[in-house]
């Protein structure tokens, strides 16, 4: 069965949040493995991130890292100082995850998250594929699959289907370039769930499952059965990592565009715990 992880901003609404709390929580929520932002990583002492490893290590809990820039680091920026910073820095993402023993980044990291177009799209994917070039001979000495997340056209202009993932995919020519796909996401760009996943196949690294409205799995209106048939029938054997996001403010409320608290009054912990069970049940059946 799939490993099932779950992205801390379900849980807080802030970008620079406790790790280790966190961590705990998904140990004591039935998760296998928790998401965490690179960037705050990054912003780490050693000793801290030595001792996050450890708790995780202890508690059986595996760790995937969103690799997302910030603005100043764009792999698309027209100025080659830019990109060549940007580069830089997503090195030091891929040694962080090789330093957590893992092997997924992932994120928009062919670019910058709710950034926009300077002169066109085709000239940033240009730029993106160049810098993508430079910094897979890394990722792949150290064993890291860069998951390209496929988001909808709001959030990022660049992959928006699957489709457009495979071909930028396909001319950077790595094995450890892989596609992300998001639920979420999905529902608003793709013609049908089932035939984005047929598509990816084998090129699937990462998975992310949350609601058409951004609630935790089981409380909307997708097809589960649909999408986990499809990863059924491409033996898809990565993490299924849930990601939600609730609670309006804070940094995910005003990048997501969450404006208003979608689940008032519910208890977030029992709500994963729920949403545990439920995505269980669909990878078991």
């Amino acid at each position: 069965m799939n490993r099932l992880g779950i992205f801390y901003g379900t849980w807080t609404t802030e970008y620079n949040a406790d790790f280790m709390k966190y961590t705990k929580k998904a140990a004591d929520a039935g998760f296998d493995v928790i998401e965490l932002m690179a960037d705050v990583i990054d912003g780490m002492d050693k000793q801290s991130r030595k001792d996050l490893k450890s708790l995780g290590d202890d508690l059986g809990i595996g760790f995937t890292f969103a690799a997302d820039p910030p603005a100043q680091y764009d792999v698309t920026s027209p100025e080659t100082g830019v990109r060549d910073r940007a580069v830089e820095k997503l090195k030091g993402y891929l040694r962080i995850v090789n330093e957590f023993d893992s092997h997924i980044a992932c994120g928009i990291v062919n670019g910058v998250w709710n950034s926009k177009i300077v002169d066109s799209k085709e000239e940033h994917t240009k730029r993106s594929l160049d810098s993508m070039r430079k910094l897979m001979p890394l990722a792949e000495e150290l064993d890291v699959d860069i998951c390209l997340e496929v988001v909808n056209r709001f959030e990022y202009f660049m992959l928006n289907t699957c489709r457009e993932a495979l071909a930028y995919i396909g001319q950077v020519g790595s094995r450890n370039l892989k596609v992300q796909l998001d639920t979420f996401h999905m529902n608003i760009e793709e013609d049908s769930f089932e035939a984005a996943i047929l598509e990816a196949g084998d090129q699937l690294g990462y998975f992310h499952a949350g609601e058409n409205n951004r609630k935790p799995p089981g409380t909307g209106f997708l097809p589960w059965g649909e999408i986990f048939g499809a990863l059924k029938k491409i033996d898809y054997k990565g993490v299924v990592s849930l990601e939600s996001f609730v609670e309006k403010g804070g940094d995910f409320g005003e990048s997501c565009s969450v404006w208003r608290d979608l689940m008032p009054g519910s208890d977030i912990d029992t709500e994963v715990v729920k949403a545990n069970r439920f995505l269980r049940r669909m990878m078991a059946n």
